[in-house]
């Protein structure tokens, strides 16, 4: 982190409008890596997919939600410097700090991630024919945002270690082969979960059990048109198509080709009985 600041620092020394403007934009990359990063680690616990939105204060709450309670918070890993033996206290013993991950409040980075575009990477929408739009932004209001996300990177910068999470894992291997783990204090009954392996279309579906949890899959029963066997075919299969468009499968049973498709259906309801569907 230490060359992004230094050179955030160097553009803020030029002081023109196109130095600030350019500092700006390292200042907003430098708060995603710092989001992104935080990610990498504790990747191993969700799926892509199941981050469901890019920017950094939305991947960090969905992280702290799904994978690691305590990403927000600083910890610090030590060690005691001598055996601790049988009866000994480990509050009395004396410890050597081995590494510190800094904590930050991902309301905080989202808030600076989002007023460092708006100040400096758009340009002014005019609100009538005579209204200017200028090259660049205030340059004293850009400048002062940037100092204050140079002063948030320099409190980051203190961290000398990163971790992946505290806390129980959860295994189970997916039909694909993947191993997946997750954190078993942040796993609720009833929650889907993506397989890890990017390649895979699998959710499973976590069901709280009396010695743990299990993992079931979360599929939907296509009959084949040949031999009319079911088929259950991840649900995250039909999600991912469009509408409209004509999806393929080979029966397992007799492994004839079987097609899919999307399509706005008109219900009727039949009293409270339920509804009926037309093409």
């Amino acid at each position: 982190m230490a060359p992004v600041i230094e050179r955030i620092d160097a553009l803020l020394d030029e002081d023109t409008d196109q130095s600030v403007t350019y500092a700006a934009l390292e200042a907003r990359l430098a708060l995603e890596r710092v989001c992104y990063d935080r990610l990498r680690q504790r990747h191993d616990y969700i799926s892509h997919e199941q981050l469901g939105r890019w920017q950094p204060g939305a991947v960090v709450n969905m992280l702290i939600k799904e994978v690691d309670e305590h990403l927000g918070k600083t910890l610090t890993l030590s060690i005691s410097k001598s055996p601790v033996g049988p009866g000994m206290k480990l509050e009395d013993e004396e410890y050597v700090e081995v590494g510190r991950e800094i904590g930050f409040n991902p309301k905080k980075i989202a808030k600076l991630w989002n007023a460092l575009a708006k100040l400096a990477l758009h340009a002014h929408l005019p609100e009538h024919r005579n209204d200017a739009i200028p090259a660049y932004g205030d340059r004293s209001r850009i400048r002062a945002k940037v100092e204050e996300v140079q002063s948030e990177l320099r409190r980051l910068a203190k961290g000398t270690m990163t971790f992946s999470g505290l806390g129980e894992e959860v295994k189970f291997e997916c039909s694909c082969g993947e191993l997946n783990k997750r954190r078993a204090g942040l796993l609720r009954d009833g929650q889907h979960v993506h397989c890890l392996n990017p390649e895979c279309k699998q959710t499973w579906k976590v069901t709280r059990e009396d010695d743990g949890f299990g993992f079931e899959q979360v599929t939907v029963p296509v009959n084949c048109e040949a031999c009319s066997a079911a088929n259950h075919m991840p649900w995250r299969f039909f999600l991912d198509m469009k509408h409209d468009e004509v999806g393929s499968f080979s029966c397992h049973s007799c492994r004839h080709k079987n097609y899919v498709q999307w399509r706005l259906m008109q219900v009727h309801r039949e009293g409270s009985a339920g509804y009926q569907t037309d093409a």
